[in-house]
């Protein structure tokens, strides 16, 4: 997790992004990835990754809400950062986050949106989850299980 951590940090310097919350499609467009919105999409697919002829394109379900497509957009940035294979299309289905590539994606994109010495600073200051959640522009779960998985809070 550690390498995970530097390498948002490097990324997060490099876009000169110090605060919450964390311009997604800034990062993509640091990477040139264009994001695509798609009203077609049916409601249990979040959002798609693939590269072709050297151009890299990330789909968000535009129906969804913005938490929701945030979350998406920086879990296809995880597919590309992870260095995931996308010459075939990765179509991200809501339900299904078993593969090692899925939950892989998923430490990246909360890296990406909730960074950790971000983190930490609010945390310092006792400012709860629901208002995080509010200024890192996530969900309460997300925040919880990334505050869990961070440390930066235990379970009771």
């Amino acid at each position: 997790m550690e390498g995970l951590t530097k390498k948002i940090r490097s990324i997060l310097d490099k876009a000169e992004i110090s605060k919450p919350p964390v311009p997604i499609e800034k990062i993509a467009a640091l990477f040139s990835i264009k994001i695509v919105q798609y009203p077609a999409f049916p409601d249990n697919i979040s959002g798609t990754i693939i590269e072709q002829n050297g151009s890299v394109v990330i789909g968000v379900n535009s129906n969804h809400v913005e938490i929701r497509k945030r979350f998406t957009i920086a879990h296809e940035l995880g597919h590309f950062l992870a260095g995931h294979d996308l010459a075939n299309q990765i179509i991200d289905d809501v339900f299904d986050r078993s593969s090692d590539n899925e939950k892989e994606a998923n430490k990246y994109a909360a890296a990406l949106l909730m960074p950790r010495h971000l983190l930490e600073n609010d945390i310092k200051n006792k400012i709860d989850i629901p208002k995080l959640a509010k200024i890192y522009n996530v969900s309460e779960q997300a925040m919880s299980i990334r505050l869990l998985e961070t440390g930066l809070i235990h379970r009771l």
